[in-house]
């Protein structure tokens, strides 16, 4: 079971749309993705905010070309912290992902990239928008987390 959610005026969660599909696959994502875009179009400042889900990325990107796609904070900095350890990590992760200024942003990067290990396994791993200094003013939803979709999970989970 997946869902489409989104956030209102008052920052309240609503599904958007939800589907069944077989698989977690690039055809399935397609399909649901295609049956999204025919309900809400492809607006101007459209976010697509996605963990990492087998085949997702690439359906995103053929049905929604163009849109700001966005990568879960929480799922990337878990899977950062499993290749990456240490003290400069746990201080300049967070706060490069979350801080508006592009300055700021910029300084916690240089932390962390001096290994230049981290530069190329975030380029290569992690190159949808992670941080708040790269969104789009258009979009005023600055969230770097999914858990809108986790929350969606959480409530329907017995159901499921």
């Amino acid at each position: 079971l997946v869902a489409a959610c989104a956030v209102d005026a008052h920052s309240f969660v609503f599904p958007v749309a939800y589907g069944v599909l077989e698989t977690e696959s690039e055809e399935s994502w397609t399909w649901f993705l295609h049956n999204l875009r025919r309900a809400i179009a492809h607006p101007n400042g459209l976010v697509i905010h996605t963990d990492a889900c087998q085949g997702l990325e690439v359906a995103v990107d053929n049905v929604f070309p163009g849109v700001k796609h966005r990568e879960c904070m929480r799922h990337l900095a878990a899977n950062f912290m499993k290749k990456f350890k240490g003290k400069v990590y746990t201080d300049n992760l967070w706060p490069a992902s979350l801080t508006c200024s592009v300055k700021k942003h910029n300084y916690h990067l240089r932390q962390l990239y001096m290994n230049p290990k981290v530069k190329e396994y975030l380029e290569t791993h992690h190159s949808k928008l992670w941080a708040r200094s790269q969104f789009s003013e258009v979009s005023k939803v600055d969230y770097v987390h999914n858990n809108l979709a986790e929350s969606f999970n959480s409530t329907i989970r017995k159901l499921k």
